[in-house]
């Protein structure tokens, strides 16, 4: 693996980190059945997963492209790439999380064909804003 290729998950670690982080706790509330988790080990738990996706793709990514630098050089198609990646992850993760019982909406979430709009969002938006920022940070 190539400096670039480190350099980039280094920096999109954190960004992804601190959004998710943000959503997440925002966003507990559209949730039920947790059990007696706390707000703060839920969003901590949710935020790591949700990192992890994220790398997932940004190396899925580069692994497609054969390019390990690719964020430095992201353009908007990219980033509309990555948002369609991002809402495919959240389809699967819900759908998995569903399958597994693993939570409930709670009656304040809005659904769509089933689904939570809220964790088809954070995926769909944080994953090319997470890139963005990060983009924005290497060209420094």
């Amino acid at each position: 693996m190539s400096r670039d290729f480190w350099r980039s998950f280094l920096v999109i670690t954190p960004v992804a980190f601190v959004l998710n982080f943000v959503w997440e706790t925002l966003h507990i509330p559209l949730y039920t059945n947790y059990g007696d988790i706390g707000v703060l080990p839920l969003a901590l738990y949710a935020a790591f997963g949700d990192v992890l996706y994220t790398l997932i793709v940004i190396a899925g990514v580069a692994l497609y492209k054969r390019d390990a630098g690719w964020m430095r050089r992201a353009q908007c198609r990219d980033y509309t790439a990555l948002a369609l990646l991002g809402l495919c992850v959240a389809v699967f993760v819900e759908y998995k999380a569903m399958l597994l019982h693993l939570w409930e909406y709670a009656p304040a979430m809005p659904t769509l064909f089933g689904f939570g709009l809220s964790p088809l969002l954070q995926m769909a938006v944080l994953l090319p804003l997470s890139a963005y920022i990060s983009r924005c940070i290497l060209k420094r």
